[in-house]
């Protein structure tokens, strides 16, 4: 499979992407995708099956080192406390001790990016998480998040997983 770098990380181009599985059946499927070969599981706090993919997980044969999770923040959750509060819920859920990549899922009118990346590169120089980003994002708030970040970092990370639109 295909590997993309980025912050230090190798994570494979294509993943499962979880959005309306729910329960059983998003057990079942993420169990199959990785007896299939599946590396890269994709899911998110607002989906409501984060549950179900860390009961799969934990059933699979794969070691961890092979598997990259992906989880995204929901946009109501970007303050500094709730953020924190929403990744601890979304690893025990899990069922991991750190998340791969995680995501603020989408902007949210009036947040406060510079608060937003901090936390964001807090919890990975905390090593709760190994990479960071942002999806859903257009290319002016990207500019600015781009701005805000910079104040953190001297690099952007190389991500912003855009939803593909019909």
């Amino acid at each position: 499979m295909e590997q993309l770098q980025t912050q230090g990380i190798s994570l494979p181009r294509l993943g499962l992407g979880t959005y309306r599985m729910q329960g059983d059946a998003c057990r079942a499927a993420v169990e199959s995708a990785l007896a299939l070969g599946y590396r890269h599981i994709d899911t998110a706090e607002m989906y409501g099956n984060e549950e179900a993919i860390g009961a799969a997980i934990a059933a699979s044969k794969v070691a961890r080192k092979d598997l990259h999770v992906t989880t995204k923040v929901w946009n109501e959750n970007l303050a500094p406390d709730a953020m924190r509060r929403a990744f601890d819920t979304s690893l025990k859920k899990l069922r991991l001790d750190q998340i791969d990549l995680y995501l603020v899922h989408w902007p949210a009118p009036n947040m406060n990016l510079p608060a937003m990346f901090e936390t964001l590169m807090k919890l990975k120089q905390e090593g709760r998480t190994r990479a960071i980003g942002v999806a859903n994002f257009n290319v002016a708030l990207l500019k600015s998040s781009n701005a805000s970040f910079r104040f953190f970092s001297s690099r952007w990370p190389d991500l912003n997983r855009l939803r593909p639109f019909k």
